[in-house]
This record gives structure tokens, sequence and C-alpha cells, in this order.
């Protein structure tokens, strides 16, 4: 009968691990993305900087009395560059939530094994 009991123990032990790594994978696989788009994002917001660099270097480069701040290819850049930050937030939001989650995922289990005498 111990033996049984033994075996149990130890099928049980390697599905909690089973899906215990299954769990990490889900969320490194989730976090992954999400920076894969974070970083693309922050190549776009480099782009813009490039393209205001560019246009300003025109403007005073000509020689003509323009208003470097009323240019419309700057504004729309600079319009560009606050879109792609907000994303960004949100980008680490979700990864936060993603952490938050799986911390509470954890503690749940280890709250159930503390209960269960495991």
């Amino acid at each position: 009968m111990d033996m049984d009991n033994a075996w149990e123990k130890i099928k049980k032990s390697i599905r909690e691990g089973a899906a215990l790594s299954f769990e990490k994978i889900e969320e490194y696989s989730k976090i992954g993305k999400l920076k894969v788009e974070e970083f693309a994002t922050k190549k776009k917001i480099e782009r813009n900087y490039v393209d205001i660099g560019e246009r300003v270097f025109e403007l005073i480069d000509t020689d003509e009395k323009n208003d470097i701040t009323g240019d419309v290819l700057i504004k729309k850049s600079i319009s560009n560059i606050r879109t792609l930050k907000d994303e960004i937030c949100s980008i680490d939001k979700k990864i936060k939530t993603i952490i938050e989650e799986s911390r509470k995922t954890k503690q749940k289990s280890e709250d159930t094994d503390d209960i269960n005498g495991i």
C-alpha cells in the first residue's frame, strides 16, 4: 500500500511540474511577443526622430525663414512619436499584468499546497 501511495505522489508531482512548466512557457511566450512588439515600436520612434532631424536640416539648409514648429512634416512626426510612446506604455502595462497574474496563480497554488499539506 505504501508503494502505491508513493507512486501516486510521484505521478501527482510530475503532473504539477508539467503544468507549471506549461504555464511558465505560456507566460514567457506572451511576454516575448510583447517585447518584440515593443522593440518594433521603438524602431518606429527612432525613424520619426530621424525624419524630424532630416526635415530640420532641410529647413535650415535652405536659408528660408521657416518656422520649424509650424512645419507639417515635423508636426506629423511629433504626433506619431506621441502615439507610439503611448503604445509602449500600453505594452508595458500588458507585460506587468501578465507577470502579476502569474504571481497570483503561483501564490494560489502555494496556498492550495499548504492546505493540502504538500
